[in-house]
């Protein structure tokens, strides 16, 4: 049991250190941190649970924020917390069905968690960050499924969480 808690942090910590590597790759934006960086926190909401995958993306996000210097400012922590629900969501819905996963959470992430940034930028700010928001998550997703996928199949004993 120890055993299997402590491979399950040390993966949680490599995931994270992952999502730093990944928002690197930049996605084009009125805000420069769209990345790649959720695709390991997606991936963590598959593999290890809903908790596991929610505490991943949402120490990614805030940690990316931070060598950012919070362009968003107290409302990193609410975006933080959407993260963490895109990422509940997208698990939930993946287990009926993986397109209706990376379409729901890509709705979520792309369209309805911007919405935050009204109060900072008005329509203008969420309009301009939208698009790139969407392509961005879908992309994210698609690498998370493509990747848990990978690992299932190779994998004859995967049962799917550590």
């Amino acid at each position: 049991m120890v055993k299997m808690k402590t491979k399950k942090i040390a993966l949680m910590g490599v995931l994270i250190a992952l999502s730093f590597v990944g928002s690197l790759i930049k996605i084009p934006s009125p805000i420069g941190t769209i990345g790649f960086d959720s695709a390991a926190g997606f991936f963590a909401a598959l593999y290890l649970g809903y908790v596991p995958g929610a505490i991943v993306i949402a120490l990614g996000y805030l940690i990316i924020a931070g060598s950012a210097s919070f362009p968003l400012g107290l409302f990193t922590f609410a975006v933080a917390a959407e993260m963490m629900a895109t990422a509940i969501a997208f698990r939930f819905f993946f287990k009926i069905n993986f397109g209706l996963g990376i379409g729901i959470a890509t709705v979520l992430n792309g369209v309805v968690a911007p919405l935050i940034v009204l109060p900072l930028g008005g329509w203008g700010l969420y309009i301009g960050l939208v698009p790139s928001l969407v392509i961005a998550s879908f992309a994210n997703l698609f690498i998370a499924s493509i990747v848990y996928a990978v690992m299932y199949r190779r994998d004859s004993s995967f049962s799917g969480e550590i």
